[in-house]
């Protein structure tokens, strides 16, 4: 849980996390620099300066307060599935493209084979030929076909396609039920919250 306010962020029990807005560059800056670090790949990288060490009152827990919240799991950024030809593919528009016209083309087709997200969602599979046309769409844009990149991106590739196709038919959340499926963060949290883990911890 978390309390948003207009300028600052807190924990609901009243502790801010919110990094200092002292110098916009230096706010802007901070993702960069500790992308350049490592941070966001190794849990070792990431240091926060005893000033802003805390223990919690009941659990005696270290917390930092003022330069955002150390997570108890680390899961590293996970840049495997991003290559170049999937991030042109969406910079043209093409994905979006291609997922409006298949749906423009088979939403009865859809409609009265998935009444229902649950459904769709077991079911609906992204075929060979959807992703043919796809890369036809990518060669008229003069996105440059590349086998290795396209082979790397392609569960990304696959996902985006269904989620996409999932929003339309449903709404946003349906969208990012699909879209989760790679979200590493997302998955380790449910792990967590399903194995009961979480709740040894408080104890």
């Amino acid at each position: 849980m978390i309390r948003l306010t207009v300028a600052r962020y807190y924990t609901p029990t009243g502790r801010s996390i919110q990094k200092p807005y002292n110098s916009e560059t230096d706010y802007n800056k901070d993702l960069i620099d500790r992308f350049n670090h490592g941070e966001l790949m190794n849990a070792d990288s990431i240091h926060f300066p005893d000033s802003l060490k805390v223990q919690t009152k009941k659990l005696k827990r270290t917390v930092y307060g003022g330069g955002g919240i150390m997570p108890d799991y680390f899961v590293p950024i996970d840049t495997t599935l991003f290559t170049n030809y999937h991030r042109n593919l969406v910079a043209k528009g093409i994905v979006s493209k291609f997922t409006m016209k298949y749906i423009e083309n088979h939403r009865k087709e859809l409609t009265s084979e998935y009444k229902n997200f649950e459904d769709f969602n077991k079911k609906f599979n992204i075929s060979n030929d959807m992703l043919s046309t796809l890369r036809e769409m990518g060669d008229k844009e003069e996105v440059k076909f590349n086998e290795e990149q396209y082979q790397k991106s392609l569960p990304l590739i696959k996902t985006q396609l269904k989620a996409l196709i999932a929003r339309d038919l449903w709404d946003i959340n349906e969208y990012f039920r699909v879209m989760n499926t790679t979200n590493e963060s997302v998955q380790k949290a449910l792990e967590i919250l399903n194995s009961g883990e979480y709740k040894a911890k408080l104890k």
